[in-house]
């Protein structure tokens, strides 16, 4: 899968980041999408209301009265300076999928009618790093989506995150590792450690076999990015086919969501 990468060369000594070997495969970390493809989108930049549709300003009692619960979470979980550290994209309303989506219709803008949830779209960044997250909360605000980062009160030095290169010789070191190659890395949470870690990715071999569908297992490394210590390796299985024109390939659910936040990052452009 093709990689949009996010910082560029001549970043990484500024951002105190060494450069080593599959550096260059760093990638945006998390996603941004959320459980239901039934809502409507609302941008927090007027000017581009006219691309993505609906005026925030037409929700505005609801949206502000939700804006503050997820500020409050945010702090209380991660703290001023983790919340000082994200930019709001967007936030999406999500209406039971019995619910027609139409634009233009005005109705749906009273939200006091309709029980409906709220996802809002963040952005974290570190030293250049990036990491997406949504939260989702009920009409009442309360939370009730998973968490996406560490809380503070228990590792309340979760910001400082180690060289990612650090995290690939670890990998490369690690028996299971032998004879492959990193396909990714990317910065993601793993609530079992309450910390953020770098994903390494091992890369697909590709299929020789004409038009044979094969199962391909690769394994996913969590490094503690606090520790450089591994907290956990799994497998992540997914499909591939090789044709005439390539090699097509039965996309796992991760992927899929990463396509679609890749489409709104470009949309946004």
């Amino acid at each position: 899968m093709k990689r949009h990468f996010i910082l560029i060369f001549t970043l990484f000594s500024y951002l105190g980041f060494s450069q080593c070997e599959d550096s260059e495969k760093l990638d945006f970390g998390g996603t941004y999408s959320s459980k239901t493809n039934n809502y409507i989108p609302f941008d927090l930049d007027i000017s581009d209301t006219i691309q993505y549709c609906c005026d925030i300003k037409k929700i505005k009692s609801y949206s502000d009265f939700i804006f503050k619960k997820s500020k409050d979470y945010i702090i209380e979980r991660g703290g001023n300076e983790f919340y000082n550290n994200l930019k709001i994209h967007q936030l999406e309303v999500n209406y039971n999928d019995s619910i027609k989506i139409v634009y233009e219709n005005q109705k749906l803008y009273n939200l006091s009618n309709y029980n409906v949830t709220y996802w809002i779209l963040y952005t974290y960044k570190n030293k250049n790093i990036e990491y997406g997250f949504g939260l989702e909360f009920d009409k009442n605000g309360k939370m009730i989506s998973e968490n996406k980062f560490p809380k503070y009160s228990e590792n309340n030095g979760f910001e400082n995150l180690t060289d990612y290169c650090l995290a690939l010789d670890l990998v490369k070191k690690d028996k299971r590792f032998k004879d492959k190659k990193v396909d990714y890395i990317e910065l993601a949470y793993l609530e079992s450690s309450n910390s953020f870690c770098w994903l390494i990715e091992e890369k697909k071999s590709m299929n020789k076999e004409f038009e044979k569908w094969e199962e391909k297992t690769v394994n996913l490394y969590f490094v503690n990015a606090n520790t450089n210590k591994m907290e956990l390796v799994k497998e992540s299985k997914s499909y591939t086919i090789a044709c005439g024109f390539g090699t097509l390939t039965k996309k796992t659910k991760k992927e899929l969501r990463k396509e679609k936040r890749k489409r709104k990052r470009e949309e946004k452009k």
